[in-house]
């Protein structure tokens, strides 16, 4: 048997912050929540500490990961927040494969991914259990700069034109007055004109 699905998942909210303090947004989310978890994710490591370090500070239960952790201490935070010993995890892009946490309540990405791909793969790990779950991306310009800084770092020159390309249709998303949840399924090819009457833009 063959089963084929779309990419809507019902459960999600998806929402975009602009123009906020996001580290202000951040503390006053997760106090709000306190009893959830959820991923937050950062695009360099040097967020992920920063990140890390003000919210153990105003004393949320954090864990880290990125790739330039020691091995033993990615493994030691990953499993702190499998067992919800850690209520909230930092990470950048390296933290997820192979992680099937199903009460992970909100993801909130602190800065803008490269693409859509990313994006959706990233946030589509709140609400593995199917219950309500909110999907934030919080937006501010310069975070376009260091996207395009981390392209053209790339190793096959070819690509770059095709990955800013993706860039440009992630900070289309974050400017959108159309439902965001259409805007993601049409991007990966749905034709879908029904509204979510949940996300950001919907209930605006």
């Amino acid at each position: 048997n063959t089963v084929i699905t779309g990419f809507a998942r019902s459960n999600l909210s998806f929402s975009v912050v602009l123009g906020q303090d996001k580290n202000k947004f951040l503390k006053d989310f997760i106090k709000k929540n306190e009893q959830e978890v959820g991923i937050i994710y950062a695009a360099t490591r040097k967020t992920v500490d920063l990140l890390h370090d003000l919210l153990i500070k105003v004393g949320v239960r954090a864990a880290k990961y990125h790739a330039g952790l020691p091995e033993a201490f990615r493994n030691k935070e990953q499993d702190r927040f499998l067992t919800d010993e850690a209520q909230v995890m930092v990470a950048t892009n390296a933290f997820g494969m192979g992680i099937d946490k199903s009460n992970v309540r909100y993801v909130i990405h602190y800065q803008l991914p490269k693409n859509m791909e990313s994006y959706y793969q990233e946030a589509g790990r709140a609400g593995r259990d199917g219950l309500p779950s909110e999907c934030i991306l919080l937006y501010s310009p310069s975070d376009e700069q260091t996207q395009r800084f981390l392209i053209d770092q790339s190793r096959d020159p070819s690509r770059i034109p095709l990955e800013l390309e993706k860039l440009q249709r992630m900070v289309d998303y974050c400017h959108t007055e159309m439902c965001l949840q259409l805007y993601i399924l049409q991007y990966f090819g749905e034709e879908v004109e029904v509204t979510c009457e949940r996300c950001g833009n919907c209930c605006d």
